[in-house]
């Protein structure tokens, strides 16, 4: 279990980075310059930072599990959750691919699949551990 949770929390941890350094750069700010609403920028800047927290406290959830600091059955019903949100994340992001322009899907796809690892070796974690 712990070798599938380090590398949950390698992958989580390279979502962090890409998020907030890239993805604030290249998605946000091009979002709050242009013209719509001072409340819809809120808005976006809030689900922005909202989305921000939890991959932060999703990579210390897997660090923490995998370290054995969080006892097995909370671990167990944490993980799964963490799991089935990076799952959702990665149907999403696939779906995005789809409809973008063919050029630009190639990075989304990317992201896509580094979300269901992600969702993956949460969910595998506490299944394989059971056994």
């Amino acid at each position: 279990m712990v070798v599938i949770l380090i590398a949950a929390t390698v992958l989580s941890a390279g979502i962090c980075v890409y998020h907030l350094i890239y993805a604030k750069r290249i998605l946000l700010t091009p979002l709050l310059n242009a013209h719509i609403s001072l409340q819809s920028k809120q808005m976006l800047r809030c689900l922005f930072h909202c989305l921000s927290v939890f991959f932060v406290t999703s990579t210390f959830a897997f660090f923490a599990c995998a370290l054995k600091i969080i006892p097995g059955m909370y671990a167990f019903s944490l993980l799964l959750f963490i799991g089935m949100n990076y799952g959702v994340f990665a149907i999403w992001q696939r779906y995005i691919a789809i409809l973008s322009p063919p050029n630009s899907g190639n990075i989304i796809i990317i992201k896509a699949l580094v979300f269901l690892l992600t969702a993956i070796f949460a969910v595998l974690g506490p299944l394989i551990s059971m056994t």
